[in-house]
């Protein structure tokens, strides 16, 4: 018979015969934090590509509708962030505390997504990107070690050639990663 009664994440993960796999999380880059680490890890190059990018999220939220559709952009998420329950919100920028909270949510392991970290393959200028997303790799592997039994960060692979897309992927084998992201960024038509 069905109830109406609310069952919470870890009870229901208790009640299962299998493990739960988030296969489609995600984690919160802190912006300082990050390109701070990219230019220690990547030099000026990886933490000018990240301002890059992180500057056109401001550019964007600036346009108007008709000038993002005009520069092929979608609307920035302005309603991510939230402010009355700050325990999840530190939670999705702090991997320990994520770590920590995993039995609460129900989850035995989880495969991370970026969020900032994914428009680094969007970057415009092959040198920046490249070394970019090489640095950012670097950083997600080394922030996300400690916890490697039950979590695993996503790495991004710049896809503008082959041979670059190709560079990305024997770096991140190279640093244990193995799920990949690969975002192609090419134009695409305007549909009127």
């Amino acid at each position: 018979m069905a109830s109406n009664q609310h069952v919470g994440a870890a009870e229901l993960r208790r009640r299962l015969g299998h493990p739960v796999i988030d296969a489609d999380g995600h984690w919160v880059e802190y912006g300082p934090v990050v390109r701070d680490a990219l230019r220690r890890i990547g030099g000026d190059t990886a933490a000018r590509g990240f301002g890059s990018f992180s500057a056109g999220v401001e550019r964007s939220l600036a346009m108007t509708v008709e000038q993002r559709r005009h520069h092929h952009l979608s609307q920035e998420a302005f309603w991510s962030s939230p402010t009355r329950n700050t325990t999840d919100r530190a939670t999705s920028m702090l991997p320990r505390l994520l770590y920590e909270r995993l039995d609460e949510f129900g989850i035995d392991f989880a495969v991370l997504y970026p969020t900032a970290g994914l428009g680094t393959v969007r970057i415009a200028e092959d040198d920046d990107r490249q070394a970019t997303c090489r640095a950012f790799n670097t950083y997600s592997a080394e922030t996300f070690a400690p916890f490697a039994d039950r979590m695993t960060p996503a790495a991004v692979i710049p896809m503008h050639t082959p041979q670059e897309a190709l560079a990305e992927l024997d770096h991140v084998r190279e640093l244990g990663l193995r799920p990949s992201c690969a975002v192609v960024s090419c134009r695409a038509p305007s549909v009127t």
